[in-house]
């Protein structure tokens, strides 16, 4: 590794300039930058004719990172030559012109395989590149248009995602095999959600609770966001036993919702549990000073389990009294650069690997409770749609200074941290499995709470 040593009277300029020419032949341009950066620093202006060397450097390698699939290097080499050269080096021209064409290749293949949310990912980096191409903005609106579609869908809004589909195919030119499957499964849903809304009406019709929940699941499955299914299984949760059914479909595959399978009472905190908000959505509550995440696997299992191209253990997070830590134990990057070890900050841009992605905030003011939500296609095994990192409380109220909005509430609602068990607190009156509470009442382990328009149910993780 060749020493910056600055602006250095005891050694000659020629000594400089000989190690910065053999710092190029051993494949280090960053080095030879730096070198030759000190004697412009001290005046020595003929050491300008070098610069071309180091511009050739960094291309020359970033064609080496191409290569190898490394394509953030090679970007990365682009922009500290294009920081030396004029705008027509042609070996910077080319470098750029390759990689602009490569990500528009790999936008092209993520649409393609019917990916508009990572599509759109790529584009947010294409553009902090400052890169441009005129094939992006049209690329841009069909991945924005297939992601409304996909919206409206969920919502089970499927007349309102067919114009948002209309405007994709076009931009799209003849590569449309990743639309054609998305259409065609949104064909099958429609039917499905017909028959099963059509159920559902009846069911609600005649009053039988349990149809209405079997029905409300079915209509879910197809629809998963659509708020009058939701409002009909939270009714009819709150009629039916809780121990008798389940939350949601997707929960019950790794939690089982069944009282008596524990013991009446539980020392201590649990170190994770599930919070299930009807008609919200589900979060997984890790309330440990350090928290593991990685990948999920049986035989290693870790705080926050991770179906993606992770380690067992890639990364622990540390909380203390004023902030949180990330160690990492292997590639992680924090907001785009490397970091083995940061402080995070309120929309901390964290990714493991080269595949998952997760952001970090602290919506409520003055606490110290976390949340870190995925925001790429990779999810965690549970379905879940974030992790609540829990300190001292958390706050489910109807603003973004909440750590689940809910804007049907009109006053917040507390879940707060005292010794070794957990409050919530509440103006109004709470029924906590069929119980009457005023104000506030410890909370369950593992029990079904309503305070009215909501109901949430815990259960610790296993």
């Amino acid at each position: 590794m060749v020493q910056d040593r600055g602006v250095s009277m005891r050694e000659p300029a020629w000594m400089t300039k000989y190690q910065a020419r053999e710092a190029l032949k051993n494949g280090r341009p960053e080095d030879a930058h730096r070198l030759l950066d000190s004697l412009v620093a001290s005046g020595d202006r003929k050491v300008w004719a070098l610069r071309g060397d180091v511009v050739r450097g960094y291309v020359e390698r970033a064609e080496r990172s191409l290569r190898n699939d490394d394509i953030e290097a090679a970007w990365k080499d682009l922009g500290l030559a294009a920081s030396l050269s004029s705008a027509t080096d042609p070996g910077v021209s080319r470098l750029r012109e390759t990689l602009l064409s490569h990500s528009i290749a790999e936008l092209r293949a993520m649409l393609e395989a019917g990916k508009p949310l990572q599509a759109l990912e790529a584009i947010a980096r294409f553009r902090e590149r400052a890169a441009s191409s005129p094939a992006i903005p049209s690329l841009e609106e069909a991945a924005i248009s297939w992601q409304a579609a996909i919206d409206h869908s969920d919502k089970g809004e499927f007349p309102q995602a067919r114009p948002m589909l209309d405007r994709v195919r076009p931009r799209l030119g003849s590569r449309t095999l990743g639309l054609d499957r998305y259409e065609e499964s949104l064909n099958q849903r429609e039917d499905r959600f017909r028959v099963m809304w059509s159920q559902l009406q009846e069911s609600i019709a005649a009053g039988d609770w349990r149809e209405i929940l079997r029905n409300a699941d079915e209509v879910l499955q197809v629809a998963p966001r659509h708020r009058e299914a939701q409002q009909a299984r939270n009714r009819a949760w709150q009629m039916v036993q809780p121990d008798m059914v389940k939350p949601t479909p997707k929960l019950s595959e790794t939690v089982t919702l069944r009282k008596q399978s524990l013991p009446p009472q539980l020392p201590g905190l649990p170190k994770r549990f599930f919070l299930w908000i009807d008609g919200v959505g589900a979060y997984l509550v890790c309330m440990g000073n350090r928290v593991s995440i990685g990948q999920a696997t049986g035989d290693a299992p870790v705080d926050v389990p991770i179906f993606a191209d992770v380690s067992r253990i890639h990364a622990m997070l540390t909380r203390d009294a004023e902030c949180y830590m990330i160690e990492a134990s292997k590639a992680v990057t924090l907001n785009g650069l490397s970091a083995e070890k940061a402080i995070l900050q309120e929309g901390d841009k964290i990714s493991l690997g080269g595949s998952c992605h997760l952001c970090f905030d602290q919506p409520v003011p003055g606490g110290l409770s976390g949340r870190l939500m995925l925001t790429g296609a990779r999810r965690l095994p549970m379905a879940v749609d974030g992790v609540l990192l829990m300190a001292d409380m958390l706050v489910l109220g109807p603003g973004d200074k909440s750590h689940v909005k809910i804007p049907e509430l009109e006053r917040p609602l507390y879940i707060v941290r005292q010794k070794d068990q957990l409050l919530v607190k509440w103006d109004g009156e709470l029924r906590i499995e069929g119980e009457k509470f005023q104000s506030q009442a410890v909370l369950p382990q593992a029990g079904t709470v309503i305070a009215d328009p909501i109901t949430f149910a815990i259960e610790p993780v296993r």
